[in-house]
């Protein structure tokens, strides 16, 4: 605390720690027709050795010898369904054989995972990145996914009902208020950098509705948990950057008179949770852009309200 407010920049000293090996999650990275080229795989090649030893690629079948050759120090594994999310399930499948308690799953597109911080005097948030922290990638992305971990341990003791979470797409941070460890079912839902307590999160032992295998997988994850009255959290001082530029392997287009058709199949898959969505961003030519959920109403209907842990208490928690 500092003259009684929050301290809105403790996560930053914890980068110098000598925990940090021991914060990381097991780390699983789904990935198609990228090997050799996935810009995150492309960037562990100089990590250490024990983080390399920690990564698990998850696959198509006909492409476990190519990511083999491209990533010898990794773990590859086959899911025979295609589409991240029959992926995303077979990252959680695969970690509760191996028996991990918690782990954490990105795009295989990530390029950066920052902290964000404020600096004194500023009312603006900025990344602490290489440039800033002096330390060089991927060192200072898998030391801020060993804080990030480390907080989400703590949202995960102080909240039992939380089964995942993630960090924020750096491109939507805009301030933020850094003094917030984690805010639960708020906002927009986890996508992209997902800290998943492997237990808790239950949808690995169901069957991933077809409409969402190959986009819309998030989406679905967020309907589960809240469906199965399990809370999602985000960690808002912990963002992600994604390669901008590269080819995406994602048959969808956001940008066509359809854009994103999740919620043509959300009231049969979903049913309870369907009418808390609304289309919270349209393109061009009409088509959705992005989903969101109607808060209020859900709060009223559940008889809850959103929640904030401070970073302190995350902190002291983990």
């Amino acid at each position: 605390m500092d003259g009684g407010r929050p301290v809105p920049n403790e996560h930053i000293a914890l980068l110098r720690t000598p925990k940090l090996t021991k914060w990381l999650y097991p780390i699983y990275v789904p990935s198609y027709s990228r090997a050799g080229s996935a810009p995150l795989l492309e960037m562990l090649k100089d990590a250490s050795d024990y983080v390399q030893r920690n990564v698990t690629i998850v696959v198509r079948p006909e492409e476990v010898s190519d990511y083999h050759l491209a990533y010898p120090w990794a773990v590859v594994i086959a899911e025979r369904q295609p589409g991240i999310g029959p992926a995303r399930m077979r990252c959680l499948r695969n970690a509760e054989r191996r028996g991990y308690k918690r782990i954490v799953v990105l795009d295989d597109d990530i390029i950066h995972v920052s902290l964000l911080e404020r600096p004194a005097g500023s009312s603006h948030t900025r990344r602490y990145s290489a440039k800033v922290s002096g330390w060089a990638e991927p060192g200072l992305l898998v030391r801020s996914l060993a804080v990030a971990c480390h907080l989400a341990d703590g949202v995960f003791k102080v909240r039992p009902a939380a089964s995942y979470g993630a960090a924020r797409n750096a491109l939507f941070s805009g301030d933020v208020d850094t003094s917030i460890g984690a805010t639960l079912n708020k906002g927009s839902f986890p996508a992209c950098v997902m800290f998943m307590d492997v237990e808790r999160f239950t949808m690995r032992e169901r069957d991933l509705p077809a409409e969402f295998h190959f986009h819309g997988e998030d989406l679905a994850m967020f309907l589960d948990a809240l469906t199965q009255e399990q809370e999602v959290f985000t960690l808002p001082g912990v963002a992600y950057d994604q390669h901008g530029s590269i080819q995406t392997t994602i048959p969808l287009d956001p940008q066509d008179a359809v854009g994103r058709p999740h919620l043509q199949h959300t009231a049969d898959a979903y049913p309870y949770m369907h009418d808390f969505l609304r289309v919270s961003m349209k393109n061009k030519l009409g088509g959705v852009m992005r989903i969101g959920v109607n808060w209020n109403r859900w709060y009223k209907a559940t008889g809850t309200e959103p929640v904030e842990i401070p970073l302190t208490e995350l902190i002291k928690e983990s």
